[in-house]
Protein backbone atom coordinates (compact mmCIF):
# COMPACT_ATOMS: atom_id res chain seq x y z
CA UNK A 1 0.00 0.00 0.00
CA UNK A 2 2.87 2.35 0.79
CA UNK A 3 4.22 2.02 -2.75
CA UNK A 4 0.83 2.78 -4.24
CA UNK A 5 0.32 5.80 -2.00
CA UNK A 6 3.75 7.28 -2.71
CA UNK A 7 3.30 6.86 -6.44
CA UNK A 8 -0.23 8.28 -6.27
CA UNK A 9 0.87 11.41 -4.40
CA UNK A 10 3.57 12.01 -7.00
CA UNK A 11 1.12 11.39 -9.85
CA UNK A 12 -1.46 13.82 -8.42
CA UNK A 13 1.16 16.47 -7.70
CA UNK A 14 2.42 16.38 -11.28
CA UNK A 15 -1.15 16.32 -12.59
CA UNK A 16 -1.83 19.61 -10.82
CA UNK A 17 1.60 21.03 -11.72
CA UNK A 18 2.56 21.43 -8.07
CA UNK A 19 6.04 21.14 -6.56
CA UNK A 20 7.01 19.18 -3.49
CA UNK A 21 7.46 22.54 -1.76
CA UNK A 22 3.87 23.51 -2.64
CA UNK A 23 2.47 20.35 -1.06
CA UNK A 24 4.75 20.62 1.97
CA UNK A 25 3.73 24.23 2.61
CA UNK A 26 0.03 23.39 2.33
CA UNK A 27 0.36 20.53 4.82
CA UNK A 28 2.73 22.34 7.19
CA UNK A 29 5.57 19.83 6.82
CA UNK A 30 9.02 19.81 5.24
CA UNK A 31 9.60 19.12 1.57
CA UNK A 32 12.01 16.37 2.67
CA UNK A 33 9.01 14.54 4.16
CA UNK A 34 7.15 14.74 0.85
CA UNK A 35 10.26 13.53 -0.95
CA UNK A 36 10.47 10.49 1.35
CA UNK A 37 6.80 9.66 0.71
CA UNK A 38 7.23 9.78 -3.03
CA UNK A 39 10.40 7.69 -2.80
CA UNK A 40 8.40 5.15 -0.75
CA UNK A 41 10.81 5.52 2.16
CA UNK A 42 8.16 6.82 4.57
CA UNK A 43 4.40 6.86 5.03
CA UNK A 44 2.20 9.87 5.93
CA UNK A 45 0.59 9.84 9.37
CA UNK A 46 -2.97 8.57 9.12
CA UNK A 47 -4.42 11.86 10.41
CA UNK A 48 -2.76 13.62 7.45
CA UNK A 49 -4.45 11.41 4.80
CA UNK A 50 -7.70 13.48 4.63
CA UNK A 51 -5.69 16.69 4.23
CA UNK A 52 -3.69 15.20 1.36
CA UNK A 53 -6.86 13.97 -0.36
CA UNK A 54 -8.49 17.38 0.10
CA UNK A 55 -5.44 19.16 -1.31
CA UNK A 56 -5.69 17.18 -4.54
CA UNK A 57 -9.52 17.27 -4.62
CA UNK A 58 -9.74 13.48 -4.60
CA UNK A 59 -11.39 10.98 -2.32
CA UNK A 60 -9.37 8.96 0.16
CA UNK A 61 -10.29 5.86 -1.84
CA UNK A 62 -8.74 7.34 -4.97
CA UNK A 63 -5.67 8.39 -3.01
CA UNK A 64 -5.17 4.72 -2.19
CA UNK A 65 -5.88 3.62 -5.73
CA UNK A 66 -9.52 2.60 -5.36
CA UNK A 67 -10.99 4.87 -8.02
CA UNK A 68 -13.57 2.78 -9.87
CA UNK A 69 -16.42 4.62 -8.20
CA UNK A 70 -14.76 7.94 -8.97
CA UNK A 71 -14.33 7.09 -12.64
CA UNK A 72 -17.98 6.10 -12.80
CA UNK A 73 -18.98 9.40 -11.19
CA UNK A 74 -16.85 11.35 -13.65
CA UNK A 75 -18.43 9.53 -16.58
CA UNK A 76 -21.90 10.46 -15.33
CA UNK A 77 -20.86 14.09 -14.90
CA UNK A 78 -19.43 14.29 -18.42
CA UNK A 79 -22.50 12.63 -19.90
CA UNK A 80 -24.78 15.11 -18.12
CA UNK A 81 -22.56 18.06 -19.07
CA UNK A 82 -22.75 17.08 -22.74
CA UNK A 83 -26.55 17.03 -22.55
CA UNK A 84 -26.83 20.52 -21.05
CA UNK A 85 -26.68 22.34 -24.39
CA UNK A 86 -28.80 20.59 -26.97
CA UNK A 87 -28.63 21.93 -30.55
CA UNK A 88 -31.39 24.40 -31.29
CA UNK A 89 -32.39 24.79 -27.63
CA UNK A 90 -31.48 28.05 -25.88
CA UNK A 91 -31.60 27.74 -22.07
CA UNK A 92 -33.25 30.58 -20.15
CA UNK A 93 -31.47 32.44 -17.35
CA UNK A 94 -32.67 30.06 -14.62
CA UNK A 95 -31.56 27.01 -16.58
CA UNK A 96 -28.16 28.58 -17.26
CA UNK A 97 -27.70 29.22 -13.54
CA UNK A 98 -28.60 25.62 -12.73
CA UNK A 99 -26.15 24.39 -15.36
CA UNK A 100 -23.47 26.68 -13.94
CA UNK A 101 -24.04 25.40 -10.40
CA UNK A 102 -23.85 21.75 -11.49
CA UNK A 103 -20.62 22.30 -13.43
CA UNK A 104 -18.99 24.24 -10.60
CA UNK A 105 -19.81 21.44 -8.17
CA UNK A 106 -18.50 18.83 -10.62
CA UNK A 107 -15.29 20.81 -11.14
CA UNK A 108 -14.74 21.12 -7.38
CA UNK A 109 -14.50 17.32 -7.41
CA UNK A 110 -12.65 17.01 -10.74
CA UNK A 111 -10.76 20.34 -11.07
CA UNK A 112 -8.67 19.33 -14.10
CA UNK A 113 -11.32 17.63 -16.24
CA UNK A 114 -11.34 19.40 -19.59
CA UNK A 115 -14.85 18.29 -20.56
CA UNK A 116 -16.26 20.10 -17.54
CA UNK A 117 -14.02 23.14 -18.01
CA UNK A 118 -15.13 23.51 -21.63
CA UNK A 119 -18.83 23.17 -20.76
CA UNK A 120 -18.64 25.71 -17.92
CA UNK A 121 -16.79 28.14 -20.18
CA UNK A 122 -19.56 27.82 -22.76
CA UNK A 123 -22.26 28.35 -20.11
CA UNK A 124 -20.49 31.43 -18.74
CA UNK A 125 -20.18 32.81 -22.27
CA UNK A 126 -23.94 32.42 -22.71
CA UNK A 127 -24.61 34.00 -19.30
CA UNK A 128 -22.44 36.95 -20.33
CA UNK A 129 -24.57 37.42 -23.45
CA UNK A 130 -27.70 37.70 -21.28
CA UNK A 131 -26.23 40.04 -18.67
CA UNK A 132 -26.36 43.66 -19.81
CA UNK A 133 -24.34 44.85 -16.82
CA UNK A 134 -20.88 45.49 -18.26
CA UNK A 135 -19.01 44.53 -15.11
CA UNK A 136 -20.77 41.16 -14.79
CA UNK A 137 -20.44 40.44 -18.51
CA UNK A 138 -16.70 41.11 -18.46
CA UNK A 139 -16.14 38.99 -15.35
CA UNK A 140 -18.01 36.04 -16.87
CA UNK A 141 -16.09 36.29 -20.15
CA UNK A 142 -12.73 36.51 -18.37
CA UNK A 143 -13.50 33.38 -16.38
CA UNK A 144 -14.69 31.66 -19.56
CA UNK A 145 -11.41 32.54 -21.31
CA UNK A 146 -9.41 31.15 -18.39
CA UNK A 147 -11.44 27.92 -18.42
CA UNK A 148 -10.99 27.52 -22.17
CA UNK A 149 -7.23 27.92 -21.74
CA UNK A 150 -7.20 25.28 -18.99
CA UNK A 151 -9.37 22.93 -21.05
CA UNK A 152 -7.05 23.38 -24.03
CA UNK A 153 -4.04 22.44 -21.91
CA UNK A 154 -5.75 19.42 -20.34
CA UNK A 155 -7.45 18.08 -23.48
CA UNK A 156 -5.85 15.09 -25.19
CA UNK A 157 -8.18 15.07 -28.21
CA UNK A 158 -6.62 16.96 -31.15
CA UNK A 159 -9.96 17.70 -32.81
CA UNK A 160 -11.48 19.02 -29.58
CA UNK A 161 -8.38 21.12 -28.87
CA UNK A 162 -9.01 22.96 -32.14
CA UNK A 163 -12.65 23.59 -31.22
CA UNK A 164 -11.69 24.78 -27.72
CA UNK A 165 -9.04 27.06 -29.23
CA UNK A 166 -11.60 28.53 -31.60
CA UNK A 167 -14.00 29.16 -28.72
CA UNK A 168 -11.23 30.83 -26.72
CA UNK A 169 -10.47 33.20 -29.60
CA UNK A 170 -14.16 34.09 -29.86
CA UNK A 171 -14.31 35.00 -26.17
CA UNK A 172 -11.10 37.02 -26.42
CA UNK A 173 -12.67 38.91 -29.31
CA UNK A 174 -15.69 39.78 -27.17
CA UNK A 175 -13.30 40.96 -24.45
CA UNK A 176 -11.40 42.97 -27.05
CA UNK A 177 -8.20 41.39 -25.81
CA UNK A 178 -6.52 42.00 -29.13
CA UNK A 179 -3.02 41.61 -27.72
CA UNK A 180 -3.76 38.04 -26.68
CA UNK A 181 -5.38 37.31 -30.05
CA UNK A 182 -2.32 38.69 -31.82
CA UNK A 183 -0.08 36.44 -29.70
CA UNK A 184 -2.18 33.40 -30.65
CA UNK A 185 -2.09 34.42 -34.32
CA UNK A 186 1.70 34.73 -34.31
CA UNK A 187 2.00 31.22 -32.87
CA UNK A 188 -0.34 29.75 -35.50
CA UNK A 189 0.52 28.56 -38.99
CA UNK A 190 -0.36 30.58 -42.06
CA UNK A 191 -3.24 29.51 -44.30
CA UNK A 192 -0.80 28.25 -46.94
CA UNK A 193 0.69 25.77 -44.48
CA UNK A 194 -2.47 24.66 -42.69
CA UNK A 195 -3.13 20.94 -42.32
CA UNK A 196 -5.82 20.77 -44.98
CA UNK A 197 -3.71 22.40 -47.72
CA UNK A 198 -0.46 20.66 -46.82
CA UNK A 199 -2.16 17.29 -47.32
CA UNK A 200 -3.19 18.15 -50.88
CA UNK A 201 0.46 17.99 -51.94
CA UNK A 202 0.36 14.19 -51.42
CA UNK A 203 -0.69 13.62 -55.04
CA UNK A 204 0.42 9.99 -55.25
CA UNK A 205 -0.90 8.97 -51.84
CA UNK A 206 -3.97 6.75 -51.57
CA UNK A 207 -5.67 9.41 -49.40
CA UNK A 208 -5.12 12.23 -51.90
CA UNK A 209 -8.75 12.43 -53.10
CA UNK A 210 -9.96 12.48 -49.52
CA UNK A 211 -7.60 15.29 -48.52
CA UNK A 212 -8.47 17.46 -51.55
CA UNK A 213 -12.18 17.04 -50.77
CA UNK A 214 -11.65 17.93 -47.12
CA UNK A 215 -9.55 20.98 -48.01
CA UNK A 216 -12.20 22.34 -50.37
CA UNK A 217 -15.02 21.86 -47.84
CA UNK A 218 -12.98 23.35 -45.01
CA UNK A 219 -12.01 26.42 -47.04
CA UNK A 220 -15.60 26.95 -48.20
CA UNK A 221 -16.85 26.67 -44.64
CA UNK A 222 -14.24 29.06 -43.26
CA UNK A 223 -14.89 31.60 -46.01
CA UNK A 224 -18.63 31.50 -45.29
CA UNK A 225 -17.88 31.99 -41.60
CA UNK A 226 -15.58 34.94 -42.39
CA UNK A 227 -18.29 36.65 -44.45
CA UNK A 228 -20.91 36.06 -41.77
CA UNK A 229 -18.80 37.18 -38.80
CA UNK A 230 -17.64 40.35 -40.55
CA UNK A 231 -20.85 41.42 -42.25
CA UNK A 232 -20.46 45.17 -41.68
CA UNK A 233 -17.03 45.12 -43.32
CA UNK A 234 -18.24 43.39 -46.48
CA UNK A 235 -21.56 45.25 -46.58
CA UNK A 236 -19.95 48.70 -46.89
CA UNK A 237 -20.02 48.48 -50.69
CA UNK A 238 -23.77 47.72 -50.56
CA UNK A 239 -23.20 44.88 -52.99
CA UNK A 240 -24.67 41.44 -52.12
CA UNK A 241 -22.69 39.68 -54.88
CA UNK A 242 -19.90 38.45 -52.61
CA UNK A 243 -22.49 36.50 -50.58
CA UNK A 244 -24.45 35.34 -53.61
CA UNK A 245 -21.30 34.28 -55.47
CA UNK A 246 -20.18 32.06 -52.60
CA UNK A 247 -23.67 30.57 -52.42
CA UNK A 248 -23.34 29.70 -56.13
CA UNK A 249 -19.93 28.13 -55.48
CA UNK A 250 -21.58 25.92 -52.85
CA UNK A 251 -24.18 24.98 -55.48
CA UNK A 252 -21.42 23.98 -57.90
CA UNK A 253 -19.55 22.02 -55.23
CA UNK A 254 -22.65 20.16 -54.07
CA UNK A 255 -23.98 19.55 -57.58
CA UNK A 256 -26.54 16.99 -56.45
CA UNK A 257 -28.16 19.42 -53.99
CA UNK A 258 -27.36 17.23 -50.98
CA UNK A 259 -25.90 19.99 -48.77
CA UNK A 260 -26.61 18.38 -45.40
CA UNK A 261 -25.29 20.49 -42.53
CA UNK A 262 -23.68 22.88 -45.02
CA UNK A 263 -27.20 24.23 -45.56
CA UNK A 264 -26.41 26.36 -42.49
CA UNK A 265 -23.62 28.20 -44.34
CA UNK A 266 -25.74 28.77 -47.43
CA UNK A 267 -28.71 29.96 -45.36
CA UNK A 268 -26.55 32.62 -43.69
CA UNK A 269 -25.10 33.72 -47.03
CA UNK A 270 -28.59 34.36 -48.39
CA UNK A 271 -29.73 36.06 -45.15
CA UNK A 272 -26.82 38.47 -45.29
CA UNK A 273 -27.41 39.11 -48.99
CA UNK A 274 -31.04 39.88 -48.08
CA UNK A 275 -29.87 42.44 -45.51
CA UNK A 276 -27.81 44.27 -48.12
CA UNK A 277 -30.64 44.18 -50.67
CA UNK A 278 -32.96 45.62 -48.04
CA UNK A 279 -30.52 48.47 -47.41
CA UNK A 280 -30.52 49.10 -51.16
CA UNK A 281 -34.35 49.16 -51.07
CA UNK A 282 -34.40 46.30 -53.57
CA UNK A 283 -37.29 44.67 -51.77
CA UNK A 284 -38.01 42.05 -54.43
CA UNK A 285 -34.48 40.65 -54.26
CA UNK A 286 -34.63 40.91 -50.46
CA UNK A 287 -37.67 38.63 -50.45
CA UNK A 288 -36.10 36.27 -52.99
CA UNK A 289 -32.90 35.93 -50.96
CA UNK A 290 -34.87 35.43 -47.76
CA UNK A 291 -36.91 32.70 -49.47
CA UNK A 292 -33.76 30.82 -50.47
CA UNK A 293 -32.35 31.28 -46.97
CA UNK A 294 -35.54 29.82 -45.50
CA UNK A 295 -35.35 26.77 -47.77
CA UNK A 296 -31.77 26.04 -46.80
CA UNK A 297 -32.48 26.78 -43.14
CA UNK A 298 -35.33 24.31 -42.95
CA UNK A 299 -33.20 21.75 -44.82
CA UNK A 300 -30.47 22.24 -42.23
CA UNK A 301 -32.88 21.73 -39.32
CA UNK A 302 -33.93 18.43 -40.88
CA UNK A 303 -30.33 17.32 -41.56
CA UNK A 304 -29.21 18.30 -38.04
CA UNK A 305 -31.51 15.70 -36.49
CA UNK A 306 -28.73 13.23 -37.28
CA UNK A 307 -24.91 13.42 -37.08
CA UNK A 308 -23.26 15.18 -40.00
CA UNK A 309 -22.97 12.93 -43.06
CA UNK A 310 -20.41 12.84 -45.85
CA UNK A 311 -21.37 14.68 -49.07
CA UNK A 312 -22.48 12.51 -51.96
CA UNK A 313 -21.49 14.67 -54.92
CA UNK A 314 -18.40 13.73 -56.95
CA UNK A 315 -15.41 15.88 -56.04
CA UNK A 316 -16.18 16.05 -52.32
CA UNK A 317 -17.65 12.60 -51.60
CA UNK A 318 -14.24 11.30 -50.50
CA UNK A 319 -14.16 13.67 -47.50
CA UNK A 320 -14.14 11.92 -44.14
CA UNK A 321 -13.17 14.60 -41.64
CA UNK A 322 -15.79 17.36 -41.93
CA UNK A 323 -16.22 20.73 -40.20
CA UNK A 324 -18.12 20.38 -36.94
CA UNK A 325 -18.92 23.97 -35.94
CA UNK A 326 -22.01 25.25 -37.71
CA UNK A 327 -24.44 27.99 -36.75
CA UNK A 328 -27.59 26.20 -35.63
CA UNK A 329 -30.42 27.61 -37.71
CA UNK A 330 -33.73 27.99 -35.91
CA UNK A 331 -37.00 29.86 -36.27
CA UNK A 332 -35.79 32.42 -33.74
CA UNK A 333 -32.83 33.23 -36.00
CA UNK A 334 -35.17 33.98 -38.90
CA UNK A 335 -37.25 36.23 -36.65
CA UNK A 336 -34.11 38.20 -35.75
CA UNK A 337 -33.28 38.81 -39.41
CA UNK A 338 -36.86 39.71 -40.30
CA UNK A 339 -36.67 42.42 -37.64
CA UNK A 340 -33.95 44.07 -39.76
CA UNK A 341 -36.16 44.36 -42.85
CA UNK A 342 -38.41 47.19 -43.95
CA UNK A 343 -42.17 47.05 -43.49
CA UNK A 344 -42.60 46.56 -47.25
CA UNK A 345 -40.61 43.31 -47.09
CA UNK A 346 -42.23 42.14 -43.86
CA UNK A 347 -45.68 42.76 -45.34
CA UNK A 348 -44.81 40.70 -48.41
CA UNK A 349 -43.46 37.86 -46.26
CA UNK A 350 -46.61 37.88 -44.13
CA UNK A 351 -48.71 37.28 -47.22
CA UNK A 352 -46.89 34.01 -47.84
CA UNK A 353 -48.35 31.16 -45.73
CA UNK A 354 -45.07 29.22 -45.62
CA UNK A 355 -43.66 31.86 -43.26
CA UNK A 356 -46.59 31.63 -40.83
CA UNK A 357 -44.44 29.90 -38.20
CA UNK A 358 -41.99 32.79 -37.97
CA UNK A 359 -44.33 35.74 -38.44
Amino acid sequence: MRIMLGNKIKELRKRDRRTQDDLATALGITNQAVSRWEANKAYPDMEMIPAIANYFHVSIDELFGYNNDRESTLSRYIEKANRLLEPGVTPDKKQLKRHEQFLREALSEFPNEWHLQERLAMILSMIASNDKRKKNETAALKEAAKLYEQAYQNCDDIHMKELIHSSLIGVLGRLRDYQKIEEIALQSSSLSSCRELVRTVMIHDSKYDRYVSEALLSLLHQLADLLDMNFEHFATANNPDIYLSLAMLYKSTFGDGNYGWFNSDICLLYLNAARICNRNKDYKQTSDCFGKAYEHGTSFMEAAKEPIKRPTNAGVSDAVELPSRFVYISESLFKQYIGLFSEDVISKLRSNPKYAAIL
